[in-house]
């Protein structure tokens, strides 16, 4: 870690870090911000976290834990708003924050500006670069390009300002830190930041909170599939859907499809419902909504196997978390960084066709020796991946960083 505790702004502008993932527009990275700053305060650090406020009801500043604080900003009406509408807060956030970071009752320097998501780097950036601040950015998603057709291009751009932005806060930030080397490669070659100002920092996983469970058998024989992502044409659980209903019926298999439905895509869930019905297999699936973290946990420790058939991830937080709760993982090989987020031993597939991922399954859990093999080997994998090797490669990010910008050496 740096040689003295580091006092760090971490931005995370359309969504709160406290948001359940799976619901709405929380996710993976509302868990990747949080768990980081918890574990950069028990490295002996200071974590503000700025987020907008979406409701009149939360305090101004919630202590989260020693070391980490979240601060509520007005930026627009207390009340939630579509991604596709939230570039109406960037600016109104820009002024709040730059009032919190500026305030006189807080006289201790900040060391760093961490922004995540593209919407927080171009509100917090132009205040760290008026304050004299460096300013790295993540992004957890990167905007597909214009004229992209197909959903493994990336994530749809939620308005037309996300390709700008990315842009400007990936060629104006001291470092971007992303989350795969997949990510990595993507800003590089889209906006032209040179490696030497990209940086890679893998999330980790809770190995207390996602923990196996003892019945590996009882998993196989009767096997619930899950799925758990915001239910939006881009995370493919019309996929799943088609591989439960291409399963051998014998198999018993039910099919769990944790999470909320975004404003952006709010008929999605009836058009699933529909899918379900068409397909036959409506009496085998539950729409299970957002899952809180620790339901979340059991979900995984009671499933069969998660099935990830996202068409673009950065990474898939979720593929960790289901290894590291010794559930075997069926993932698309095209999904961007989802190698980097499964195991050596996992299955990760070429093709998205459906009979080919039924045919995958009904292998895997068939074969009793060969699922051991498989939960012991996810678990394997998952325990290397902690949270504290992540906050100690962020720590030494920052430290870097900030020595060059000090020196004058930033470009």
């Amino acid at each position: 870690m740096s040689d003295a505790p580091l006092r760090i702004a971490a931005i995370s502008l359309h969504t709160s870090p406290l948001e359940e993932p799976g619901g709405a527009d929380a996710g993976g990275m509302n868990v990747v911000v949080l768990e980081q700053a918890l574990a950069l305060a028990r490295l002996g650090h200071r974590v503000d976290l700025f987020t907008r406020r979406s409701d009149t009801d939360s305090p101004d500043i919630v202590e989260i834990a020693d070391g980490v604080r979240l601060h509520h900003l007005v930026a627009g009406p207390p009340a939630p708003l579509a991604k596709s509408a939230m570039e109406q807060a960037i600016a109104p956030f820009r002024s709040a924050l730059h009032e919190a970071l500026t305030a006189a009752d807080d006289p201790t320097p900040w060391d760093v500006v961490h922004s995540h998501h593209w919407f927080s780097g171009v509100a917090a950036l132009p205040v760290a670069r008026e304050l004299g601040i460096p300013h790295l950015q993540s992004f957890h998603s990167v905007a597909a390009p214009d004229g992209a057709r197909t959903l493994d291009a990336g994530e749809p751009a939620e308005s037309d300002g996300r390709i700008p932005g990315e842009q400007f806060a990936a060629t104006g930030s001291d470092l971007v830190v992303a989350v795969s080397e997949a990510e990595a490669r993507t800003v590089g070659e889209r906006y032209g930041v040179p490696g030497s100002r990209l940086g890679v920092v893998r999330p980790g996983v809770d190995l207390e909170r996602f923990r196996p469970c003892p019945d590996v058998e009882e998993r196989r024989i009767r096997p619930t599939l899950l799925f758990t992502a915001r239910l939006q044409p881009l995370k493919g659980p019309d996929l799943a859907l088609e591989v439960l209903a291409r399963l051998d019926p014998a198999l018993g298999a039910r099919l769990v499809l944790a999470g909320g439905v975004s404003q952006d895509f709010s008929e999605y869930l009836e058009e699933l419902r529909g899918l379900a019905r068409e397909l036959g297999v409506e009496d085998r699936v539950d729409f299970a909504g957002s899952l809180g973290r620790d339901e979340l946990a059991e979900a995984m420790r009671c499933a069969g196997a998660l099935v990830l058939t996202s068409w673009s991830e950065t990474f898939g937080l979720v593929a960790l978390e289901a290894q590291a709760s010794g559930t075997p993982v069926l993932a698309w090989r095209c999904a961007g960084g989802v190698q980097e987020a499964v195991g050596p031993d996992g299955i990760v597939l070429e093709s998205r066709d459906p009979d080919v991922w039924a045919e995958a399954l009904q292998s895997l859990l068939g074969d009793a020796d060969g699922y051991r093999t498989a939960v012991h080997s996810a678990q394997e994998f998952a325990a290397t991946r902690t949270w504290a090797a992540v906050a100690e490669a962020l720590s030494g990010l920052y430290t870097s960083v900030l020595a060059h910008h000090t020196s004058g050496d930033a470009s």
